[in-house]
């Protein structure tokens, strides 16, 4: 999907993602270092990074969506700026805690190093990486019917994690995001990592 393809979704309110925190975010928020700093990697409207502001901590987000950060609630501790992650620095600072909701799994497999280079610049050491990325599955197929705008996230196998060796996988867990609006579930990985 393309920029403009992502401001469609967000002008028409068909998130596949649903609006709500993460289910895992708000299952692993207790991991988390107090006052952390978080960068947030395709933020969308904020749905996490206001609910981590929220909680206390300082949310950096970024998004490359203006219609998304058209919506995200600018108050709080949650800071979100227009990035295209796939072509542009990350930025110098380093994080506590580095949260990826759907964008790990648009990258194609040959901007994959620049994603993992980026991270490990951006993350401190003992630092926090949660993902949640598209599976693929076998027994749960995204229904045609059940998706507007013909959102395909590209579904990961098990063995796309192991190219993140310079972190130490600690939970790897299938999930299915239950539906959203007119959006039907579909299965994803949801991972907790240490640096």
């Amino acid at each position: 999907m393309n920029k403009d393809s992502f401001n469609q979704v967000y002008e028409s309110n068909t998130a596949a993602w649903g609006y709500e925190p993460a289910e895992c975010l708000k299952k692993w928020i207790k991991e988390f270092p107090e006052n952390a700093t978080v960068l947030d990697l395709g933020c969308g409207s904020g749905r996490n990074a206001n609910y981590l502001s929220e909680n206390g901590f300082k949310v950096l987000g970024y998004d490359w969506s203006e219609e998304a950060l058209a919506e995200a609630e600018f108050d709080g501790d949650a800071t979100f700026r227009i990035k295209n992650v796939m072509e542009e620095s990350w930025g110098l600072g380093q994080y506590d805690v580095v949260i990826d909701f759907g964008c790990f799994h648009f990258f194609p497999p040959e901007l994959r190093s620049y994603y993992h280079q980026q991270l490990k610049n951006v993350m401190k050491d003992g630092g926090i990486y949660i993902n949640e990325s598209a599976r693929v599955d076998a027994d749960i197929q995204i229904d045609p019917n059940k998706n507007p705008h013909n959102y395909g996230p590209p579904p990961m196998h098990r063995d796309v994690w192991m190219g993140f060796n310079y972190l130490t996988i600690e939970k790897l867990e299938k999930h299915v995001l239950p539906p959203h609006g007119d959006f039907g579930q579909y299965p994803c990985w949801n991972i907790f990592a240490r640096k």
